[in-house]
């Protein structure tokens, strides 16, 4: 089915939600980890504010804490998207794609995001 005025296609699959999570990622490239607040967070990914951007399609290790929550949720992620300058769009950022995470932390995970 073609996209119309009256059939947009969505280009999402999972609804997005303002959430600022504390973000700890490591990538395959460094030893460390980088520290992010994401700004949304869906059951699919999430979006990281941020001018220190990682290269499109790098797979990362997430650790999410959620706020008002003692658990931290982990996923493996890739990089599915950058903005690298304030835009119409929003701030410079990433977007981050989820990739797998545990049954535990995907329920945990969307308890999460159906409650707020």
């Amino acid at each position: 089915m073609a996209e119309d005025a009256t059939h947009p296609t969505p280009l999402r699959r999972f609804v997005r939600k303002p959430v600022a999570a504390e973000i700890r990622c490591r990538s395959s490239l460094g030893p460390g980890y980088l520290f992010f607040d994401s700004q949304d967070l869906s059951m699919g990914g999430a979006f990281l504010r941020t001018d220190l951007l990682l290269e499109e399609g790098e797979p990362i290790e997430v650790e999410i804490s959620l706020p008002g929550s003692n658990r931290v949720l982990h996923a493996q992620a890739r990089v599915a998207w950058i903005r690298r300058d304030e835009s119409a769009e929003g701030s410079p950022g990433m977007g981050i794609q989820f990739a797998s995470m545990s049954p535990a932390d995907h329920d945990a995970l969307a308890a999460y995001l159906e409650e707020s």
